[in-house]
């Protein structure tokens, strides 16, 4: 039989243990990758499902709010802002015009939706008309 020696037993013995830890981290790693990626995948069709219920609230949206008196004094416009409701278009009187943002659950108005929110309360608001003339490609712009 073959003798071995005691330093290179010790070797051996350092080497499967070293050996067995380095085994036992890649095990953990596998699994704690494996929990990142379940909760990755959770995480995401909650956002999927926000992301739906927010487009199915603005659809809904129309038909139930109060700041306008009927569908049909409303404008789509997606972005930056939901609609543009046009209060009392349908009657003879005055108009009231509002900027309507429709929110679900937990959303926020993001940044441009804040600054125009603050620019409306501010009253930074002008009617820009602009005429494109038939015999030349002039456009006039008027401020009032």
């Amino acid at each position: 039989m073959v003798e071995l020696e005691v330093e290179t037993i010790v070797v051996i013995v350092i080497s499967c243990l070293i050996i067995l830890y380095l085994t036992s981290k890649m095990i953990q790693m596998k699994l704690s990758l494996r929990a990142l990626i379940l909760d990755a995948r959770k995480d995401t069709g909650n956002r999927q499902r926000s992301v739906i219920k927010g487009q199915i609230s603005e659809i809904l949206a129309p038909w139930s709010i109060e700041s306008v008196n009927s569908v049909k004094e409303l404008s789509f416009l997606g972005s930056p802002i939901d609609f543009v409701g046009f209060k009392g278009l349908d009657g003879e009187g005055d108009i009231d015009i509002k900027f309507i943002e429709v929110k679900s659950g937990n959303s926020r108005l993001n940044k441009n939706q804040r600054r125009i929110r603050n620019a409306v309360a501010a009253k930074r608001i002008e009617w820009v008309e602009v005429r494109v003339k038939e015999s030349e490609i002039e456009i006039e712009e008027k401020i009032y």
